[in-house]
């Protein structure tokens, strides 16, 4: 519903029917004819994986399938950033090791926040271990302050990063981010580029952590090997990620100066709807964070809404609303 939608198409699911989405895909390409074919989300992976099938000439800018993937495994990803000398939370390998609660326990493969959980106690983590007994899970320490955000292009020779605050997530204990604030915090981007020059990454990712200042502490957590659900906030600071990667992948340079602004402050409002609700439904009511959800003033610019583009947010709300009607989850 975007104003500068030029055209759209629903194509099957990429992760339910790879093989027809590629098939989809590949005669969408032969009809529209472009020149850069950028993926936006995990689907990147499936198309990487068929990337022998698309045109030569069609410029798709991500890493292989084998590296997006083993970045994706948050299990591999932490044990490559060990060794690469990046701040990573202790790894344990059973129930008996954990010396202190809450601990970390969480699928290796997810987004959003989702197959991540906190166990208070003994009793949780082996329910929760039973629970996904046929899965592949990490259980980590437990981390304290809260979640910044490494956004990253690393491109022959290029390298840029912007680092956010999370100042309110949809879901409890971290995950997709629904306000953020532009901070500089070089400590953070070195550690992101130690693990970037380590698997010799080219592309744009995003990279969450841990940190605490007030013990300047910081965890690396998992990358997103993607474009990242807050790329508005260093779009509005004056880095416009998407424009930088086209550049790059076209042209093979990037210029411009880019002079990211530190505070720059932007605000997801369906996000901050559906995290209200979810607080409220798990009768879980922050007073802080609630006074942020119901606040718009101080920001720079919204993630979904613009004052000449009024119609994108619509369609937004009607994409969520069929998420929720169709799988019952306000994370789907």
């Amino acid at each position: 519903m975007s104003k500068f939608c030029t055209g759209s198409f629903t194509y099957p699911d990429p992760f339910k029917e790879e093989d027809a989405f590629i098939k989809f895909l590949k005669g969408k390409i032969a009809e529209l004819q472009p020149k850069v074919l950028m993926p936006t989300h995990d689907e990147s992976v499936v198309i990487m994986r068929h990337r022998d099938e698309f045109p030569k000439d069609l410029i798709i800018p991500y890493e292989s399938a084998d590296k997006l993937l083993m970045l994706a495994n948050k299990a591999e990803s932490t044990d490559v950033a060990r060794k690469a000398g990046v701040a990573v939370p202790e790894v344990y390998h059973s129930a008996e090791e954990v010396r202190c609660y809450p601990v970390v326990f969480k699928t290796v493969i997810g987004n959003s926040a989702k197959g991540v959980y906190f166990p208070k106690n003994k009793e949780e983590l082996l329910k929760l271990m039973d629970e996904h007994k046929n899965e592949e899970t990490l259980l980590q320490e437990w981390i304290g302050g809260t979640d910044y955000s490494v956004d990253c292009v690393r491109w022959d020779g290029f390298c840029k990063m912007s680092v956010y605050h999370a100042l309110v997530t949809k879901t409890d204990g971290g995950g997709t981010t629904t306000q953020r604030e532009i901070v500089e915090i070089p400590q953070l981007e070195a550690e992101a580029k130690k693990l970037m020059d380590a698997v010799d990454f080219r592309g744009v990712c995003g990279m969450d952590f841990r940190y605490d200042p007030k013990t300047n502490k910081i965890a690396y957590i998992e990358t997103n090997a993607r474009f990242t659900g807050g790329l508005a906030t260093p779009v509005a600071a004056g880095f416009d990620i998407p424009w930088v990667m086209y550049k790059l992948a076209t042209e093979g340079k990037y210029e411009d100066p880019i002079n990211v602004r530190i505070g720059t402050r932007t605000k997801w409002i369906l996000g901050d709807v559906i995290t209200l609700v979810g607080r409220i439904l798990k009768l879980k009511w922050n007073p802080k964070e609630m006074k942020r959800v119901f606040s718009f003033s101080g920001f720079d610019a919204f993630d979904d809404f613009s004052k000449d583009d009024r119609k994108a947010i619509l369609g937004e709300f009607g994409y969520y609303f069929e998420k929720l009607i169709k799988n019952g989850k306000l994370n789907p």
